[in-house]
């Protein structure tokens, strides 16, 4: 069973200033399956640069705009940007196993495949040509095909030259691209379709540079860009991020302390036992590494990885970070179920976590929560009309899944704005561990997001 996410251009929206809005990302579904949605992107500044009409073939490299290695974020960031020339992205997975399996993009005749991965990279495309195909295909500025111009065998071998196999061959094999042939009879066999993968079998083009980040429960992380990067929770500064990641592509003001209270207050409170202000907080969205950092202060206190899995609410918001937590010798990552997560990690849930009888709701810490976009004035004293005012947690009476542990909290992400009339996305929970906390998808079980707070030893 797959799902499908399907793109239509007429649900992309901006603010009046232009600011794109992640938490309007999941808009109502068709009527036809309950695993389609239409969906919106940003607009990307790469969108511009190759048009999808004409492909430039690089074996072992990529086709046209597409190049082998990109996220998966970063290539449904561009085609969706593509308003007239792409109307529709189908986008397709296995919803029952959606953190292991692989993801294939659909855009018109290309389709991308995105193998289960931990870093969810771009590892082979495939074009369909006929004449019933809108696009031209070139190599080093020549022709190839188009729709009034078929390829042929002969054509491959005036082009790129000998290669082995036999007359009458189903495909022509050259290092990074392959040619599907249609039987026509000898040297005018049609091609039908091109694939282009890595030279190497395995071995993907490094186009973004966040290699690996080794979470570190309570302190940090190492991030490898492909260097070893070094952020220490009340130690690295906003001007190191700078430095060393450049400047995020969105800031956020944090105007919600909900989760603080109630997973870790203490460290929040100062020495007369008041809680401390937290206005001067401010959340650092490197969408493209799939990362988020807390700036308090010109300080970093806390961190939060994503994992971008498909079908779930927080699904193309970030890239999906390439993390890690070692502990006792092995790793554990997005895959790793949560028995591994308690057996592994030291310190249970947090005794200020909610009976099991609670059911809350709490928005996200990543750019769909509630606050206020960085550059603009926070004005607390005016009044709020229902859509402004911040959306508060709610506690009711009706009881958790059975299946919920005692120690974790359910998160119901569905009720944020923009996602009203989505279906086929479940909750997900909330776990809490020595310096790190984990958010598990109910429905495959993946780890959908990690939270590493600052645990002040001195404290």
């Amino acid at each position: 069973m797959t799902a499908a996410l399907t793109t239509t251009r007429r649900y992309h929206q901006l603010d009046p200033n232009n600011n794109y809005h992640p938490r309007l990302d999941h808009l109502p579904p068709t009527r036809t399956s309950p695993h389609h949605f239409h969906h919106h992107s940003s607009v990307s500044p790469l969108a511009h640069m190759d048009k999808l009409d004409t492909l430039e073939l690089s074996p072992g490299k990529g086709l046209g705009l597409f190049r082998l290695g990109d996220t998966l974020w970063h290539v449904l960031d561009i085609l969706r940007s593509r308003k007239t020339e792409v109307p529709k992205i189908e986008v397709s997975w296995d919803p029952d196993n959606a953190h292991k399996t692989a993801v294939t993009v659909h855009a018109g005749p290309v389709a991308l495949l995105f193998p289960a991965s931990r870093e969810q990279r771009l590892a082979l495309i495939h074009v369909v040509l006929g004449e019933q195909q809108h696009l031209t295909l070139t190599y080093q500025g020549q022709v190839l095909a188009s729709r009034s111009h078929q390829l042929t065998r002969a054509g491959v071998s005036r082009a790129l030259g000998p290669t082995f196999g036999t007359t009458g061959a189903a495909r022509l094999s050259y290092p990074g691209v392959g040619f599907e042939l249609a039987p026509a009879g000898g040297r005018e066999d049609l091609v039908v379709a091109v694939n282009v993968s890595p030279r190497e079998e395995g071995v993907l083009p490094t186009i973004e540079p966040l290699a690996q980040c080794v979470l570190k429960p309570g302190r940090g992380a190492t991030l490898y860009i492909p260097h070893a990067v070094e952020i220490v929770l009340g130690e690295t500064t906003s001007q190191d991020l700078l430095v060393d990641l450049g400047p995020p592509l969105r800031t956020y003001w944090k105007e919600d302390d909900r989760l603080d209270r109630v997973w870790g207050q203490e460290r929040d409170a100062d020495a007369n036992g008041q809680e401390a202000d937290t206005s001067n907080s401010c959340f650092w969205n490197y969408f493209q590494h799939g990362l988020d950092f807390l700036v308090t202060d010109g300080v970093v206190t806390k961190l939060i990885a994503y994992s971008n899995i498909p079908g779930t609410p927080q699904f193309q918001q970030y890239a999906r970070c390439p993390w890690v937590v070692n502990s006792d010798a092995i790793e554990l990552d997005f895959t790793s179920p949560l028995s591994s997560f308690r057996t592994h990690l030291s310190g249970a849930t947090p005794a200020a976590a909610p009976p099991p009888s609670s059911h809350l709701t709490v928005e996200s810490e990543g750019p769909s929560r509630t606050g206020t976009p960085a550059g603009k004035k926070k004005n607390k004293s005016r009044s709020q009309t229902p859509s402004e005012a911040p959306t508060v947690a709610t506690t009711t009476t009706r009881a958790a899944p059975a299946d919920v542990p005692a120690d974790a909290m359910v998160l119901d992400r569905t009720v944020e704005g923009g996602l009203d009339g989505v279906v086929g996305m479940g909750s997900s929970q909330l776990v809490g561990f020595d310096g790190l906390i984990v958010e598990v998808d109910d429905r495959s079980g993946g780890i959908s997001s990690v939270q590493v707070w600052w645990r002040d030893d001195d404290a």
